[in-house]
C-alpha cells in the first residue's frame, strides 16, 4: 500500500469506529437501531413475512421501514396510530383517540371507517388472520366489540375490558389474546368466554405480541421483554433489559422487535436472546 493512503485508512478506520461507538446502547446491552424521537410509543408490526418492513405508529400518524429499522420514512397519515393492524392484503387499519382510518393500498392513501361503535376513542384493536374483515375493538368507555364488515357495523361481546387484545389463528379457530384484571387471558369464542392463561412473571404488562398461529407470545413490561413459545402456558425472560412500550414479531417467531419508553427501536432475530445493533 502507497505510503500516502495510511493516513486516509486509518482515518476511515476511525470514523467506523465511532459510528459503532455512537449507537445508542441500553444498560442491558442491547444496541439502538433507530430513536424516533416522537411524543410518544403506541404500536409496531411487521408487514407479512417480510422482516424488512417495519410500521411504527405514535400520536402523530405512521413510519415505514423497508430496510428492517435502518431507515424510516413517514406515511401519508398524520391520525394517532394507538392501535394498528396490517393485514396480507395490502390494507392496514389504525385506530386510536377518535380515529379509526384503513388503507387498502400499503399506506398510499387512507379515508376513515364509518363505524357505528358508540365510542370511537378506541384503546386496543386486532384483526383475525384468516379474515381481515373481522376485528375486535377495545373501547375507552369499556367493553370489547367485534365487526365481520371491516369495521361499519359492531356489537358488544364483553361489557368488561380486555387490553391488548390480540388475535391468532389457533389450527381452524380463531382465539384471541388479552389481559384483564386476572392477568393474561384467552378466548375461543369470539371474546365471549375467556379463560387464564400462564401470567408472565412481571407486572403491569405494557404491551403484546404473538405469532399467528399463538404458539409464540412477547410480552413486554418496564422491566423487560418475556417469551412462551407453547401459547402462554410458561414463560421465560428474554436478553433484553429495559422498557417495552411496543412489540412485533415475525411469523416464525424469531425476529422480534420492540420500541423503548425512550422512543428507541431494537431487533433481535433469535427469539429475544441477543439484540445486536445494525
Amino acid at each position: 500500500m502507497p505510503v500516502w493512503l495510511l493516513p486516509a485508512v486509518a482515518l476511515v478506520a476511525v470514523a467506523a469506529v465511532g459510528i459503532i461507538l455512537l449507537l445508542p446502547r441500553s444498560p442491558g446491552g442491547q444496541v439502538a437501531w433507530a430513536r424516533f424521537r416522537t411524543q410518544d410509543v403506541h404500536s409496531l408490526a411487521f408487514v407479512g413475512v417480510d422482516a424488512q418492513h417495519v410500521l411504527f405508529g405514535h400520536h402523530g400518524g405512521l413510519l415505514e421501514s423497508r430496510d428492517g429499522g435502518r431507515a424510516w420514512a413517514a406515511l401519508p397519515i398524520r391520525d394517532d396510530a394507538m392501535s394498528m393492524a396490517p393485514a396480507d392484503d395490502g390494507s392496514i387499519v389504525i385506530a386510536g383517540h377518535e380515529v379509526f382510518t384503513a388503507s387498502r393500498d400499503g399506506g398510499a392513501t387512507w379515508s376513515t371507517i364509518p363505524a357505528d361503535l358508540p365510542s370511537l376513542d378506541i384503546h386496543g384493536f386486532t384483526r383475525d388472520p384468516a379474515d381481515p374483515a373481522r376485528m375486535w375493538a377495545y373501547l375507552a368507555i369499556g367493553g370489547l366489540w367485534e365487526s365481520t364488515d371491516f369495521g361499519v357495523h359492531w356489537s358488544e361481546v364483553r361489557a368488561d375490558s380486555v387490553l391488548f387484545p390480540l388475535a391468532v389463528r389457533d389450527g381452524a379457530e380463531t382465539k384471541l389474546l388479552g389481559v384483564d384484571a386476572s392477568g393474561l387471558v384467552a378466548s375461543s369464542d369470539g371474546g365471549r368466554s375467556w379463560t387464564a392463561l400462564m401470567t408472565p412473571p412481571t407486572y403491569p404488562m405494557t404491551s403484546l405480541s404473538a405469532t399467528p398461529d399463538g404458539q409464540t407470545i412477547y410480552a413486554g413490561a418496564n422491566d423487560g421483554l418475556f417469551r412462551s413459545g407453547d401459547g402462554g402456558r410458561s414463560w421465560s425472560p428474554t436478553g433484553y433489559q429495559g422498557s417495552v412500550f411496543a412489540i412485533a414479531t415475525t411469523p416464525d417467531g424469531a425476529t422480534v422487535a420492540v420500541v423503548s419508553r425512550d422512543t428507541e427501536f431494537f431487533r433481535s432475530i433469535d427469539g429475544g436472546s441477543t439484540w445486536p445493533g445494525p
